[in-house]
């Protein structure tokens, strides 16, 4: 089982569209694709508001 989920969390890296930063999008916290196209990390998400609801 630890296996499977070690599966779905892979390192996943972006660079954000906002402040060009090197980001897990996989990691448990507010970064997320904004429209489902822009990378946005979680300082930006936090700091502009942009939340993934």
């Amino acid at each position: 089982m630890k296996n499977e989920d070690n599966k779905k969390k892979e390192n996943h890296t972006e660079i954000c569209y906002l402040c060009n930063q090197k980001f897990d999008i996989n990691k448990d916290d507010c970064s997320h694709y904004h429209y489902d196209k822009y990378p946005i990390c979680a300082n930006c998400s936090e700091a502009y508001g942009f939340f993934n609801i």
